[in-house]
């Protein structure tokens, strides 16, 4: 043997090692559609040897609906040139149906024949797996959706049945049955607002909550929770500020959801400021609008910040030790703003209070 026919078959040995040591099965069609080269792992998945298929063409082993799929999709590669690249289903030889995706490129030599060159991965197992957690998420929704439906109408007659008492309707109580009443009273409202919680997050994590896009004032949606807060802040001695930026057009936004939006997040200043002040701005940047919301409360603990905004997770504030609220707030409030195409964050430093801002966009698309 030559030493330049030597060489050649070296180099063809080492590039069959190279393509059969790949677990992905690779195929070479030539211009008629015929496999020219196949590694390993394709004759593993397909369940034929090698040597059978080189030659052959998909209508010689697949369903003939398959067959003409892969074909057309195959002629797209070969006059365009593009890269293709689909998701397909494949039925092997005991007859099961596979998920596949193919990524195919065209390849052409130095005589100009045209190949594809396609690289495949079966996705079975995967595409199951999600279809089993869309059933679970599923199941997971209208479960949410019965008990808290359920827990409304009993807490419902709880809270008339409280109030009635505390009106002094069903005759005098004294003061210590006052107490004991009003502490029952927060908690139904405590346990009002988690049902609302659970229910607004699960409508927005299967994409079921209607958003009223509209053009609105922002200015007007902060002032409206100032002026419906302002009576919580004054309890706590608090300076509660407003900062607007009259320049802000209307934009955009769904004005009851933007209400929650602020309400939650001057909620949250509420209950861990103690003294000082809260403030709320708004600021039009460029084509965007910014709004924040500081407090000079005890600060946010440096390892709750950066999962602050995820589900069930309740902030942790610097030196209190203190937790407030269902720990979906926040997550709500984030939804929220991405549905709008904004974003949401939060600063804080050790006893120098939080700024929770959100951002958005004034050119978002009427959905």
């Amino acid at each position: 043997m030559s030493e330049h026919k030597y060489r050649e078959a070296e180099s063809r040995d080492y590039f069959y090692k190279i393509i059969n040591s790949i677990p992905d099965p690779i195929f070479v069609k030539d211009r008629a559609h015929r496999w020219v080269l196949l590694n390993e792992a394709h004759a593993q998945m397909i369940g034929i040897p090698t040597e059978e298929m080189l030659g052959k063409t998909d209508h010689d082993y697949f369903p003939k609906e398959e067959a003409d799929i892969f074909w057309a999709k195959d002629e797209v590669v070969f006059e365009t040139g593009t890269e293709n690249v689909n998701e397909e289903l494949w039925t092997d030889s005991k007859g099961v149906v596979h998920t596949i995706v193919t990524k195919k490129n065209l390849y052409i030599d130095d005589k100009g024949n045209k190949f594809i060159v396609g690289v495949i991965r079966d996705i079975t197992d995967l595409k199951n797996t999600q279809e089993k957690l869309k059933e679970a998420k599923d199941i997971q929704s209208r479960f949410t959706a019965v008990v808290s439906h359920e827990l409304r109408t009993p807490l419902a007659a709880i809270r008339t049945g409280v109030n009635i008492i505390l009106d002094g309707l069903s005759g005098p109580i004294n003061y210590e049955q006052r107490d004991f009443l009003e502490i029952v009273k927060k908690n139904i409202e405590r346990l009002s607002r988690l049902i609302n919680d659970v229910l607004d997050f699960q409508k927005l994590d299967s994409g079921k909550m209607h958003f009223d896009i509209k053009p609105n004032d922002i200015n007007e949606v902060i002032e409206e929770v100032y002026k419906a807060m302002h009576h919580l802040v004054e309890k706590k001695y608090l300076k509660f500020v407003l900062n607007l930026d009259k320049k802000i057009p209307h934009f955009l936004f769904d004005r009851d959801r933007f209400i929650q939006v602020v309400t939650n997040l001057v909620n949250n200043a509420i209950a861990f400021t103690d003294k000082g002040s809260i403030a709320i701005t708004s600021k039009l940047e460029d084509k965007f609008v910014h709004v924040a919301i500081k407090d000079t409360g005890v600060g946010i603990s440096e390892e709750s910040l950066p999962r602050l905004f995820n589900p069930f997770e309740q902030a942790e504030r610097q030196d209190s030790g203190k937790r407030q609220g269902t720990g979906l707030g926040l997550a709500i409030c984030k939804e929220i703003i991405l549905k709008h195409k904004g974003k949401i964050w939060a600063e804080s430093k050790s006893e120098e209070g939080s700024i929770f801002h959100f951002l958005m966009p004034m050119e978002m698309e009427n959905e």
